[in-house]
């Protein structure tokens, strides 16, 4: 009965770190923190296998930014919690994370799926400014004139 009764509380805790992990990663505010790095920080990356010494700087930055703005409203929403209690329950219940969820802190802790997350980011942006980037339009009016 104790084991059970031990159980049900590591995955109560668990349950509600987890939501409120969802809840703050869900935020507005979170959300244009993160847009807003990558964004930025993007075109700095290239698609190579030599890495580039900014790319650390970058990393260092976004773990500080991204990692210190989840902690401070964890310990808002859940008094007495630690950044080392969510990765270590994380850790032994993986495959209970959301696979997104999964992935954007596993970002926080490997710098090969930062820059993965920076390329397709970059990548995304180029194909939202289209197929034709520098194009001018001009009018087919002005070419309908007679001469």
């Amino acid at each position: 009965a104790v084991v059970s009764t031990q159980s049900t509380g590591d995955d109560q805790e668990f349950d509600t770190l987890i939501g409120h992990l969802q809840d703050v990663v869900l935020e507005d505010e979170f959300q244009d923190l993160q847009d807003t790095f990558l964004s930025k920080n993007c075109e700095e990356f290239e698609d190579e296998e030599e890495n580039k010494l900014i790319y650390t700087e970058i990393y260092n930055q976004y773990i500080d930014s991204l990692e210190g703005y989840i902690g401070r409203r964890l310990e808002e929403l859940q008094p007495g919690f630690t950044m080392s209690k969510l990765l270590n329950l994380i850790q032994k219940r993986k495959d209970e994370v959301d696979p997104e969820l999964f992935e954007m802190l596993a970002s926080l802790a490997d710098f090969g799926l930062f820059k993965e997350t920076m390329l397709n980011y970059k990548s995304e942006k180029d194909n939202e400014m289209g197929d034709f980037p520098g194009l001018v339009v001009t009018s087919l009016a002005s070419g309908l004139r007679p001469t």
